[in-house]
C-alpha cells in the first residue's frame, strides 16, 4: 500500500523557522524565540515531528507531532527567521509543559469537551467508592446513633477527597485568606532593610515624635498601591509597558535605569541584613550566609510558581510579629506613645520636617509601585471586574495597614530603650544588639528573626520589580506566572540583578552606603513614578473608562508634593553637608 501523502505545508518546514502557539504562551514575546529546532521523518521520507528549542540560559525543547502543524508560512519574518510554524495547542497543554528538559505534545490535541467528559466519567476507582458509600448507608440503617455519626462524616470526608474543612476554619477567615496577595506582600516588603534602619534610628533619634506619620502616611500610601492595582488589573499592562506603549520608550528607561540602581543596592544591603540577623542568632559571620541565601531565593523566584512564591512569602511574613513582641516587652510609655501617635505637634525647625518629611518619603517605595501593577495583572481573582477591584482593594489596605504597623513598632521598641537610654545606631543589626543588655537577649533575637523575615521577603519583591521594569521598557513578556523558558530575558534580568547585588555584597561595599544612595535615588523617582501613576489613572482611554476616584487622586497629588519636598531637603541637606 503507498504511504499517505503528507499535507504539502508541513514539508516546507526547516530549521530555524520560529513557532507560535494558536493558543497559549510559547515565549513568542521574549527576547529568545521559539524556533525549530530539527526535523525528524520517518522511515517513508515524511516529516514525523518537530522539535522547537526554546531559550538559551533557560532551555526548552518540545517535539510538537506532524499532525499538530496548524500552518507554515515560509516567508521570512526578519533577518534570522526564516518563516514562521503555528502549532494547534492550547493554554493548558502550554501551562502543564515543566520549567525545563524535553518534552513531546499528544499526536492530538484534547479539546475542552473530552476534558470534561473525563472529568465526569467516574474512574474504577470512583466506582468502588460509590459502591463502598452505598454499602456504608445501607448498614448505617441498623448501627446505633454514634456509629451512624461516624460512618457517615467517613463517607463524607471520602467524598470530599480528604477535603473536608476542619471545623474552626470558619468562612470568613478562609475568604480573607483567599484575598492576600500582590497588596499585601507588597505592604510587609516595605519594611526591607533600609526601612527597617530608617524607622529603628529614627525611633532611638527622635523617640516617639515622629509615631504620628505612621499614620499619616497609611491613607497615601494605600491610595498610590490601590491605584497602581487597579491600573494593572484594568490595564492587564506593567507600568514599564504603560510608558512604552502609551507615551515613549525614552519615559520608560529612565525610570527603569533609576529603579535598578537603586534595587541592586536595597537587594545588596538586604543579603547583608539577613546574613547579619543569622550572625546574631548563630554566632558566625555574616559572608558565610550571603550566597547560599541568595540561590535559595533565586530558586524560589525563577523556579517555583506565582501562587506557590506567594503562600511561602505570606508565612513568612509571620516574622515580622517578632518587632511587635519586642515592643510590647520594651515597657514603653503607651500614655506618651499614643499622644504622639493622634495628638498634632508641628515642629518648623528645620531638622525636624527634614526628618519628618524624609521618613514619610522612605515608605513610598518606587519598587512596590511597579510589582503592585504587574503582580495584580498575573494574581487570579474570581467574581466580576468591580468583584475583583473590591478584593485587591481590601489585599492593597491588608498590606499597608500591617505593614505600617510593623513600622509604627519598630520606632516604639527603640524610642522606649535606646532613645530613653540615649544610645545611638546606625544600623537595625546595631538596634538588635543594643536591645540585648537593655531587654534581655531574648530581644536581641526576636529583632534578628524580624530583620531576616524582612530581607527574604524584601529581596524577591525587588527583583521582580526590577524584572518587570526592564522587561516592560523593552516589550518583553514578564511575570512570575510564567515558566523560565517562556520568559527569558525576564528571568535573565532577575539573575544579573541578584548576581550584581551578591557582588557589592561580597566585595563588603558599606551597607550604610548602599542604603544611603538607594535612598537618594528612591527619593528622586518616588515622585516622578506617583505623577506617571497619577496620569495614567485619570487617562480614561488607558482605564478604560475606569478612572481613578477623587479621594485617590488627592492623596495622590498630596504624596508628590510630600516626595517632592523630601527630595528637595535630601539634596539640601547633602548640598549643606558638602559645603561644610
Amino acid at each position: 500500500m503507498a504511504a499517505k501523502k503528507q499535507n504539502s505545508d508541513v514539508e516546507k518546514i526547516e530549521p530555524g523557522m520560529v513557532v507560535e502557539a494558536a493558543e497559549g504562551d510559547l515565549g513568542e514575546k521574549d527576547v529568545s524565540k521559539p524556533k525549530v529546532a530539527d526535523v525528524v521523518e520517518d522511515q517513508n521520507g515524511n516529516i514525523e515531528k518537530v522539535v522547537v528549542s526554546k531559550g538559551v540560559a533557560f532551555k526548552k525543547k518540545i517535539d510538537i507531532p506532524a499532525g499538530r502543524i496548524q500552518s507554515v508560512d515560509s516567508t521570512s519574518q526578519d533577518d534570522t527567521a526564516q518563516g514562521k510554524v503555528t502549532i494547534d495547542t492550547n493554554q493548558r497543554e502550554i501551562a502543564s509543559l515543566t520549567s525545563a528538559g524535553e518534552e513531546s505534545l499528544a499526536p492530538e490535541k484534547q479539546d475542552s469537551l473530552l476534558d470534561t467528559l473525563e472529568q465526569e466519567i467516574p474512574t474504577a476507582e470512583g466506582m468502588r467508592e460509590l459502591e463502598y458509600s452505598s454499602q456504608v448507608a445501607d448498614a448505617q440503617k441498623s448501627q446505633n446513633p454514634e456509629v451512624k455519626k461516624r460512618e457517615a462524616a467517613e463517607v463524607a470526608t471520602r467524598e470530599e477527597g480528604g477535603k473536608r474543612e476542619k471545623p474552626g476554619a470558619s468562612k470568613e477567615t478562609r475568604s480573607l485568606l483567599q484575598v492576600l496577595g500582590p497588596g499585601f506582600l507588597s505592604g510587609m516588603a516595605g519594611n526591607d532593610s533600609s526601612a527597617v534602619t530608617a524607622y529603628a534610628v529614627d525611633g532611638a533619634t527622635a523617640g516617639y515624635g515622629h509615631l504620628r506619620l505612621m499614620l499619616l502616611s497609611t491613607p497615601l500610601y494605600q491610595s498610590i498601591q490601590y491605584a497602581c492595582a487597579k491600573i494593572g488589573r484594568v490595564t492587564q499592562l506593567g507600568l514599564s509597558e504603560l510608558l512604552r506603549e502609551h507615551y515613549s520608550p525614552w519615559v520608560a528607561f529612565p525610570a527603569s535605569l533609576i529603579l535598578i540602581i537603586a534595587n541592586v543596592a536595597l537587594i545588596a544591603a538586604d543579603l547583608v541584613a539577613i546574613g547579619s540577623g543569622l550572625e546574631l542568632i548563630t554566632g558566625l559571620g555574616w559572608f558565610w550566609f550571603v550566597v547560599p541565601i541568595a540561590a535559595i531565593l533565586w530558586y524560589l523566584t525563577v523556579y517555583r510558581s506565582f501562587e506557590a512564591i506567594k503562600k511561602i512569602f505570606i508565612v513568612m511574613s509571620l516574622a515580622f510579629v517578632t518587632y511587635i513582641i519586642t515592643a510590647i516587652f520594651s515597657r514603653a510609655d503607651w500614655q506618651a506613645v499614643l499622644v504622639h501617635t493622634f495628638v498634632p505637634q508641628i515642629g518648623f525647625d528645620f531638622a525636624t520636617i527634614s526628618s519628618a518629611v524624609a521618613l514619610l518619603g522612605a515608605t513610598f517605595s518606587p519598587y512596590s509601585m511597579f510589582w503592585q501593577v504587574q503582580a495584580e495583572k498575573e494574581e487570579s481573582r474570581a467574581g466580576s471586574q468591580k468583584q475583583q477591584l473590591r478584593g485587591a482593594a481590601l489585599d492593597v489596605a491588608l498590606g499597608v495597614v500591617a505593614g505600617n504597623l510593623v513600622s509604627y513598632f519598630i520606632i516604639v521598641c527603640t524610642a522606649a530603650t535606646l532613645f530613653a537610654h540615649h544610645q545611638n545606631i546606625n544600623t537595625a543589626a546595631d538596634a538588635a544588639t543594643s536591645l540585648e543588655p537593655l531587654l534581655g537577649p531574648f530581644a536581641k533575637y526576636l529583632f534578628a528573626i524580624g530583620l531576616i523575615g524582612a530581607g527574604l521577603i524584601a529581596i524577591p519583591v525587588l527583583l521582580a520589580s526590577t524584572s518587570y521594569a526592564v522587561a516592560g521598557s523593552f516589550g518583553w513578556s514578564a511575570g512570575l506566572s510564567k515558566k523560565p523558558w517562556q520568559n527569558e530575558g525576564f528571568y535573565l534580568i532577575l539573575t544579573a540583578a541578584l548576581a550584581a547585588s551578591l557582588v557589592l555584597t561580597l566585595l563588603h561595599f558599606n551597607p550604610i552606603q548602599l542604603i544611603f544612595w538607594a535612598n537618594v535615588l528612591s527619593g528622586v523617582l518616588a515622585p516622578i513614578l506617583v505623577t506617571y501613576i497619577f496620569v495614567i489613572g485619570n487617562n480614561r482611554r488607558i482605564m478604560r473608562n475606569q478612572p481613578l476616584g477623587f479621594i485617590t487622586n488627592i492623596c495622590l497629588v498630596v504624596t508628590v508634593l510630600i516626595s517632592v519636598a523630601a527630595a528637595a531637603l535630601l539634596f539640601y541637606g547633602l548640598a549643606s553637608a558638602s559645603l561644610h
